[in-house]
């Protein structure tokens, strides 16, 4: 998600963005080390000490968190689908608890609101709708 939530910002020429968003994720990635580290909560199945936060989730609700707060939760939403899967198969591995899930969740945040600036550019909309038996993606753009 990371590397798709860059080459999004880069490909729509978003320079500012991909700054932002590399420094937002740099700072949500120490800041998960750090806690993983001074906090030392046993993870459920026993195999270390570094659970609390979850760094899977980290990464992929940072780059939720960046894409909301640059760009609008239209454009957030399926990442943040895409980032409570992964907290998900994390939890059901028995890798981590729902607390380590939401406390990457909250360090990310805290991350993209702190340094990153919302767009005053359009975006392309992606919008996704599901039916009885039927996916139907759409992507809306704003020609000039």
């Amino acid at each position: 998600m990371p590397a798709a939530t860059l080459a999004y910002a880069l490909w729509q020429e978003d320079y500012p963005g991909a700054w932002q968003f590399a420094g937002s994720f740099t700072l949500t990635l120490a800041a998960t080390e750090v806690l993983k580290r001074s906090t030392r909560v046993t993870r459920p199945d026993q195999s270390n000490d570094q659970s609390f936060p979850s760094g899977h989730a980290a990464r992929a609700f940072a780059s939720a968190t960046y894409l909301h707060r640059r760009y609008g939760f239209e454009q957030a939403w399926p990442s943040y689908l895409l980032a409570g899967y992964v907290g998900y198969t994390r939890v059901e591995a028995n890798r981590h608890r729902w607390t380590d899930v939401l406390g990457a969740a909250a360090v990310a945040g805290v991350s993209s609101w702190w340094l990153v600036d919302p767009s005053n550019r359009q975006r392309p909309a992606l919008s996704l709708l599901l039916g009885h038996k039927e996916l139907i993606v759409q992507l809306d753009i704003a020609l000039p």
